[in-house]
């Protein structure tokens, strides 16, 4: 099987590094990565670094999706990406297509490439608040358009998957859509087998973070007064929610977003007289529970960061897809198909 992809609003290519874990699982799948688009230009960067063409080249990047003429774009079989969740997202406006920065009609324009170039494959993906309440009409709109393009007269299989479910410490829920021209085959779904494991976010820390990423014991005093949080002392590496003012008991890191919504940190247990040990998470840990393959002591490091700065790089993981599982699920989705 040969597999053209277009990534859309492509980040660090989470897309094309899922699909590099799909080529390891199914080695049977071809597939080339013809070109993408992103209007970032620390996450176009990011990604030619780490992606190429079979001749080393960097692959094209189509910019802004909203100027893009699908006419003038190469033949695909499938298109992929994440459009704008922060519309829907609890964590954002929630102004769907009244977004003020017209990242709610982003969905639009993936219609109106596909209805030109008429791939056989959608995958996309989006916050599970986008099927919900007032955003119902967009995403209904959604399953009419797909149907009048020959997706079948059910066109989008949808499922709700949590990273902490398949092998990553992080309670990150994504709502994952899949349509194939003509209409997907009966069983089709996208739930793989969860995944048994005891990880939690301590397996998952660097061996020697960087003394810049804690805070000063005044800045762990204030974080108690402000949040009402009694003492920092834990006996396992935990998560301290910031948002919610707990500190998680489960293990698990809540969702990593944006660094402007400042929402996490990691607590350490005391090396010394019960000193309180409080920190940011480092870019590789961000990464690591992205899904990337990089080992605590840095020797290994799956993805090229490009020397960009650590803001540019939380930006990158906030809005990025845990590749862990979307190398599950793009292997569990061909293996129902082939």
């Amino acid at each position: 099987m040969k597999l053209r992809v277009f990534e859309g609003f492509a980040g660090y290519g989470g897309g094309s590094f899922g699909l590099k874990r799909l080529k390891e699982k199914m080695p049977e799948i071809e597939y080339e990565v013809v070109g993408y688009s992103e209007f970032d230009k620390y996450a176009s960067a990011l990604f030619d670094a780490n992606h190429k063409d079979k001749d080393g080249n960097p692959l094209k990047n189509w910019g802004d999706i909203t100027k893009i003429d699908p006419n003038e774009l190469p033949d695909f079989d499938m298109f992929m990406g994440g459009f704008p969740c922060q519309p829907f997202s609890s964590a954002g406006m929630q102004m769907g297509t009244e977004d003020p920065y017209g990242r709610g009609a982003m969905l639009g324009h993936i219609i109106r490439i596909c209805k030109v170039k008429k791939p056989k494959y959608l995958f996309l993906e989006n916050v599970k608040g986008f099927t919900h309440g007032k955003f119902q009409p967009i995403h209904d709109q959604l399953i009419k358009d797909l149907r009048v393009m020959g997706y079948g007269e059910e066109p989008l299989a949808k499922a709700v998957l949590n990273s902490k479910d398949y092998g990553i410490p992080q309670n990150r829920e994504r709502l994952w859509m899949f349509a194939q021209m003509g209409g997907l085959p009966e069983g089709f779904n996208l739930n793989p087998t969860k995944i048994e494991t005891d990880v939690r976010i301590g397996d998952f820390l660097d061996y020697n973070p960087e003394p810049s990423l804690y805070l000063s014991q005044a800045q762990i005093e204030h974080l108690k007064v402000k949040h009402n949080i009694d003492s920092f002392i834990v006996e396992t590496p935990l998560c301290f929610d910031v948002y919610n003012k707990k500190i998680k008991r489960d293990g698990f890191c809540i969702t990593i977003t944006q660094p402007e919504h400042n929402s996490l940190r990691v607590v350490e247990v005391p090396k010394i007289n019960k000193q309180e040990i409080v920190r940011k998470l480092s870019v590789h840990e961000q990464f690591r529970l992205m899904g990337f393959r990089i080992s605590r002591d840095l020797s290994e490091c799956e993805i090229d960061f490009n020397g960009q700065s650590y803001s540019q790089l939380s930006k990158r993981a906030g809005n990025g897809w845990d590749v862990n599982l979307v190398g599950i699920l793009l292997n569990h989705i061909f293996s129902q198909l082939l």
